[in-house]
């Protein structure tokens, strides 16, 4: 226990967490992340969410009045697939190929702001990320955990641009302990170099079952999600998420001769209901979620800056639905497999 703790004292402020660690093959010996009965672990995953009709207020420049924007719709698609590399009693080595679009489609925009939203209306914003996972087991109750990850953001017409200006990179590990399979606790940081700016955010990930049927699955201050057990085949979950997202694009403002290099940020939270179901196969699975998206004040900023340049946009916030398919090894996969590793 003392060499986990000053393990974790000297990885916390170099590492950062992931927001969607795999669940790998749990041994009896060796500690590795996740918790029994909970959600399953995604190995393909294909997601598409829609926000309907809503306001994007601002896009003023200098004196000019911030106009009220008309959005017909807000549209995500996105698709993962992770591949596991290394599967031992102490190692678990894993990757991920990861490939987004975000889409913006207008009703109305006025014409002052026009600078800022047209560059937007219609545009396919794209996010294509490779992300490698390592998993070292320290003991039957503690493991370390690191992640790395590469993506490309922006507004671009090829399938993806890893030019220097789309690029986004960041670091994430930490140290988990389990007192059990029903409960688990990790503490780390993440370390991301967003378009030139450097931050650092450190997470706390608690997991942990009250009974059967009932359990939370935390990553503060990203995630909150309190789950449900109907069956093995199906699990309604209650969860607050927090969703940000930014992309590299060219505006030309009002004052100046040529377009210019910005950086598109949006955040928001959201609340919802999810139901993943396990009716098509073993192994495939359908998610639905339906909720309310608090959309935060948006806006465009010069890359390296924290408002250098800025322009504000505010949206309205509204409801949400997005609907996902997902394959799964199913649980007796996993216990033949674990329960064999290593002999």
């Amino acid at each position: 226990m003392k060499v986990t703790a000053h393990l974790a004292f000297l990885l916390l402020p170099f590492f950062l967490a992931a927001q969607d660690l795999p669940t790998p093959i749990v041994g009896q010996l060796f500690a590795q992340p996740g918790i029994q009965n909970g959600s399953p672990g995604r190995a393909l995953n294909i997601e598409y969410e829609r926000q309907p009709r809503f306001k994007l207020k601002g896009g003023g420049w200098g004196e000019q009045e911030n106009g009220s924007n008309e959005v017909e719709s807000k549209e995500r698609f996105e698709a993962k697939l992770k591949i596991p590399f290394l599967l031992k009693d102490k190692w678990k080595v894993l990757g991920d190929v990861f490939y987004a679009f975000e889409r913006y489609r207008f009703e109305g925009i006025e014409p002052d702001n026009a600078f800022a939203f047209n560059p937007l209306d219609g545009a396919m914003l794209r996010r294509a990320r490779l992300t490698g996972y390592l998993f070292r087991s320290l003991s039957n109750r503690s493991y370390l955990t690191i992640r790395a990850e590469v993506s490309s953001n922006g507004k671009y017409d090829k399938f993806v641009d890893f030019g220097r200006r789309y690029m986004v990179y960041r670091l994430a590990g930490g140290i988990g302990i389990k007192r059990n399979e029903d409960n688990e606790i990790a503490l780390g940081a993440m370390f991301t170099n967003n378009f030139g700016r450097y931050t650092v955010l450190p997470f706390l990930i608690y997991n942990h079952n009250f009974n059967e049927r009932w359990g939370t699955e935390n990553l503060v201050p990203i995630r909150l999600k309190l789950r449900h057990n109907l069956n093995e085949n199906n699990i309604i979950s209650f969860a607050a998420e927090y969703w940000s997202s930014a992309y590299s694009l060219d505006i030309q403002p009002p004052n100046e001769a040529t377009p210019q290099a910005y950086v598109f940020k949006n955040a928001s939270e959201q609340l919802f209901v999810e139901w993943e179901t396990n009716k098509l196969s073993e192994w495939t699975w359908l998610a639905f979620r339906a909720g309310y998206s608090y959309n935060f004040d948006s806006k465009f900023i010069e890359p390296g800056t924290r408002n250098g340049g800025r322009i504000d946009a505010f949206p309205s916030s509204s409801v949400f639905v997005s609907a996902t398919f997902f394959v799964a090894p199913p649980k007796d996969y996993l216990d033949r497999n674990g329960s064999s590793e290593g002999k």
